[in-house]
């Protein structure tokens, strides 16, 4: 639950900032994202460490109670969410109907959070890519609001990661996961950038792909694309002998692969600035 500190510093860190800069109707978006996100996050590892299990909420409880924080977010935050909308690679932002504007912020606000959680499996992966992501959205559209609960959450991820680096001695843990999701999603809507959140945000997006696909290849032909999904597993280096998958494995400490994921995710956050350059 090492994600409930980091909210805590976060959103005090913010609001000592509301001194020099009086906080928005954005700002207080994305604090009450995080705010919420992480209280869904952390019911799910208070359960875990009550029945001392590794699975908490069920998958259902974890959706339904993370589409009542959106529907939530949406009705109270109407103003904030009626931006127009960049396009990628194009000159141009569109303004959506509010029926659209609903079913985005739902869309979002669950993808964003639950692949955040998929991507939290290696010591360090999630929190480097949660910064990276984060940086990419404060420079493809700078703003008061992004600066002001940006920044801080940048350098507390940064202080976090010096112990959460293999072999971490502090863990996310949902609590983390989701309130790190739910705040990149908050900034992106807020901003007018939720288009570009599946360049900017890609190593998120490539490890749900994998899930999704490991799924259904398996259905339908009763065989593994990868040796273990969400995709960063299946360059681990494999501890439960070998299985039988399409696609060659690899065999790299978890530090490496945490590494070339961050690596990877710099690319992505690369190429959806050269997309905002249009």
């Amino acid at each position: 639950m090492g994600g409930v500190v980091l909210f805590v510093l976060w959103a005090a860190t913010v609001a000592v900032l509301f001194a020099w800069h009086p906080p928005t109707k954005a700002t207080a978006f994305v604090l009450a994202a995080g705010g919420l996100f992480t209280a869904i996050g952390a019911l799910d590892d208070a359960i875990s460490i009550r029945k001392r299990r590794s699975k908490g909420l069920s998958v259902f409880w974890k959706l339904a109670l993370s589409s009542v924080a959106a529907i939530a977010l949406f009705f109270l935050f109407r103003d904030v969410l009626s931006v127009p909308l960049r396009i990628p690679f194009a000159a141009m932002a569109v303004s959506l109907p509010p029926p659209a504007v609903f079913a985005l912020t739902w869309i979002v606000f669950l993808s964003t959070t639950n692949a955040m959680n998929l991507a939290d499996g290696l010591d360090g992966l999630a929190t480097g890519v949660a910064i990276l992501v984060l940086a990419g959205a404060l420079l493809l559209r700078p703003s008061s609001t992004g600066l002001l609960v940006g920044v801080p959450l940048i350098a507390a991820l940064a202080g976090f990661l010096w112990i959460n680096v293999h072999p971490a001695d502090l863990f996310l843990g949902d609590a983390g996961s989701f309130f790190l999701g739910g705040v990149v999603a908050a900034v992106c809507l807020a901003d007018g950038t939720a288009f570009f959140l599946p360049i900017l945000a890609g190593v998120l997006v490539l490890e749900v792909g994998s899930v999704i696909l490991q799924i259904f290849v398996y259905k339908t032909m009763g065989k593994r694309i990868f040796r273990m999904s969400p995709l960063h597993h299946h360059f681990e280096v494999s501890l439960d002998g070998p299985r039988e998958h399409l696609l060659p494995a690899f065999s790299w400490p978890e530090g490496k692969v945490a590494v070339r994921f961050w690596i990877l995710q710099g690319a992505f956050v690369g190429l959806a600035l050269l997309a905002g350059r249009f």
